[in-house]
């Protein structure tokens, strides 16, 4: 169930848009690091693309009035501030990384030394840095969505229905994902702590991708908790839904005389036929 605010509502966005706005400009500023490697290697590339789409779901999440917010719970905002939080803390971690590894490189141009094979270490941080802003994205964009549609509903649609029951799956989905990547990522950790050094990595780049994979692992719990607490919500807006859809309202005219009925499913009472 969606808890109540014991914190003042109209500090709500505020207190979201404090979170997420430093975290906006950690992506951005990893967003132009890659973007100053002009041969930059096709996965820090594609690194890019997830770093614009959790660019654009932080904007959207600025975007949740403090009325939406409310409807979705304190625990849904205090896990939505952590998952943003972990997410720019990552993005600073890994700029610091590609800071050394570009160390021995001049004017955006990849060094041979550089630009030479990446090793299993550094292939590790890059994936685990990709796979943690797709969680990132994933999880915010739920927020929003829930946000957006609102929990609290009156007027039920065959629309709002169908886009109800889209995102129980789509939520139950991403929480059955989160379990299985959570054991991957166990087992990686595993192996990270046990692998030894390539010849052109140190002790640094192993330490940096054991780092890299634990916070992975915290971004998926966290990611994982508020993705289960969206799933609540969204299971009460579908039983409120389905409730509202059975009610019907018509008006008889300006006399308020006659029977009109189109369409009903449900139970009639109370039904008085004649003038007022």
């Amino acid at each position: 169930m969606l808890t109540l605010f014991t914190m003042d509502p109209l500090s709500i966005t505020a207190a979201v848009v404090g979170i997420a706005a430093p975290t906006a400009h950690c992506v951005r500023l990893l967003i132009e690091d890659i973007q100053k490697i002009v041969d930059a290697p096709e996965t820090l590339d594609s690194l890019k693309e997830d770093l614009l789409s959790v660019e654009q779901a932080l904007a959207s999440l600025r975007t949740v009035s403090d009325a939406q917010w409310k409807s979705l719970g304190e625990t849904v905002v205090n896990q939505s501030k952590a998952t943003t939080t972990v997410c720019g803390k990552s993005c600073d971690r890994f700029r610091a990384d590609l800071s050394r590894w570009t160390r021995h490189s001049e004017d955006g141009k990849l060094s041979l030394r550089d630009r030479a094979m990446v090793g299993f270490f550094k292939q590790g941080c890059v994936k685990s840095m990709s796979e943690q802003l797709q969680h990132c994205k994933i999880t915010l964009s739920s927020v929003v969505c829930i946000a957006t549609f609102s929990l609290q509903q009156t007027r039920v649609t065959e629309e709002m229905m169908t886009t109800i029951s889209q995102k129980e799956a789509e939520i139950a989905e991403s929480i059955t994902a989160s379990d299985k990547q959570l054991a991957e990522v166990n087992a990686k950790l595993g192996v990270l702590c046990l692998a030894k050094t390539e010849h052109d990595e140190t002790e640094a780049d192993r330490a940096s991708a054991i780092s890299q994979v634990a916070v992975e692992q915290t971004v998926l719990s966290e990611s994982r908790k508020l993705l289960a607490e969206l799933l609540s919500g969204i299971h009460t807006a579908a039983a409120n839904a389905r409730k509202n859809q059975a009610r019907v309202v018509n008006k008889f005219g300006s006399q308020n005389e006659g029977m009109q009925i189109g369409v009903f499913n449900g139970t009639m009472s109370c039904i008085t036929f004649g003038k007022k």
